[in-house]
């Protein structure tokens, strides 16, 4: 009965929607939110104000979604958690105030990723994999694995990145794959390759 009432709220007008996700569901939902045609279901929903979701975005099995302050998730974008619900498994989103994202993007949430200030996911078709196999001796399993995206980053068309920490003012370059975290710099940075390195240095001053 719950995921059926998420999916009718996909066809509420905007106004009343909200009014359906606050009452009903507990959502906390700021001023000037927009919600287009897209299915929601998470534990915990915080939409701050002037966040902003488009059409056609599916975002389901995760702990938390969180929007600040006028970020801004397009259309069709695929927002996926899992089955598995120990502690470990912590499955939340976080995007930071006037963020970004674009459309036709691809995030696991496994792990938390939490994506800073500012920062874009810009093109399409760029991957987010939070969660990895490990091999033991004789076994393996699948365990979570977090991405932490700092402020005023720009991510290129087709990047993928897996279980990484990318500092303020990075830019990725279309098509990188981001295996490894980064360290904090001065100089603003290019990212990019398979597997992905620093490039270039841009300076700030």
């Amino acid at each position: 009965m719950h995921k059926l009432l998420l999916l009718l709220a996909v066809f509420i007008p905007c106004p009343f929607k909200l009014w359906f996700y606050r009452s009903l569901f507990g959502w906390k939902i700021g001023n000037q939110v927009k919600i287009g045609l897209s299915y929601i279901e998470a534990d915990n929903i915080i939409l701050e104000d002037g966040a902003h979701i488009g059409h056609f975005n599916i975002i389901r099995q995760v702990k938390l979604f969180q929007l600040c302050k006028n970020a801004y998730v397009r259309n069709f974008n695929q927002f996926f958690g899992n089955e598995y619900d120990s502690y470990e498994w912590t499955k939340k989103l976080i995007i930071g105030e006037r963020s970004l994202c674009m459309s036709h993007h691809f995030i696991d949430v496994a792990g938390t990723i939490e994506i800073g200030s500012d920062t874009v996911i810009g093109g399409r078709d760029s991957h987010f994999w939070s969660h990895s196999l490990e091999f033991e001796k004789t076994s393996s399993k699948l365990v979570p694995k977090d991405i932490f995206i700092g402020n005023n980053v720009y991510i290129g068309a087709r990047a993928s990145l897996f279980g990484c920490y990318i500092p303020d003012n990075a830019i990725i370059g279309m098509g990188s794959v981001v295996t490894k975290s980064f360290n904090g710099e001065n100089d603003r940075v290019l990212i990019a390759g398979n597997p992905a390195t620093i490039k270039k240095r841009y300076s700030t001053l």
